[in-house]
């Protein structure tokens, strides 16, 4: 997947969700932005030397179009921990258009399911590996108050490694990889 590729796939993110905007019903309670911090340990599946990686600007940001659509950003800068080498590993961001189910549970409800479709890329600077990843993310989002909620989703998705260093270093002829999170997060809304 190039770059250009990459570009195309954030560009039909963007147009899909200028498409969808409608005006906020004003009986809903949720506001439009969410700012919120994703907590994230990673174990990359060709790890071969047992590090972990946590996020350390573990920021999340998105913009709801209306109460049922929503375009997400996520910060991805995690820092490795290893015996031979610390340091920041991967930088990078996730893109998300996010579809709020709200018709299937009374408004007033405390779970709100979301199916989200999702593209991340990541330079893994300590590795020299770049990373697109692409896939859907179903989950909750579970209403504390009418300003802070706690989401959990599940991500899974393909992995496709850049360049023949990145695919040989992974072990992959083609580039491709599977891929799959347990994402959660918490923040609020304003």
């Amino acid at each position: 997947m190039s770059t250009h590729t990459l570009r195309n796939i954030i560009s039909l993110f963007i147009i899909v969700s200028a498409a969808s905007y409608n005006a906020y019903s004003q009986e809903y309670k949720l506001k439009s932005s969410y700012i919120g911090i994703l907590p994230s340990v990673l174990f990359e599946p060709y790890d071969t030397i047992e590090a972990i990686e946590v996020n350390i600007v573990p920021f999340v940001y998105e913009y709801k179009f209306n109460r049922e659509t929503g375009i997400q950003f996520r910060s991805i800068v995690n820092y490795r921990f290893y015996k031979l080498r610390n340091g920041i590993s991967q930088i990078g961001g996730t893109l998300l258009i996010n579809k709020y189910l709200t018709s299937l549970f009374k408004e007033d409800f405390f779970i709100i399911p979301v199916i989200s479709g999702f593209c991340t890329y990541t330079f893994n600077q300590i590795d020299k590996i770049n990373t697109s990843t692409v896939g859907i993310e179903p989950g909750v989002m579970f209403k504390v108050s009418n300003s802070f909620t706690i989401n959990l989703n599940l991500q899974p998705g393909i992995n496709y490694y850049h360049g023949s260093f990145s695919r040989k270093f992974i072990g992959t002829k083609n580039g491709f990889k599977p891929h799959f999170g347990v994402i959660f997060h918490m923040g609020y809304h304003f």
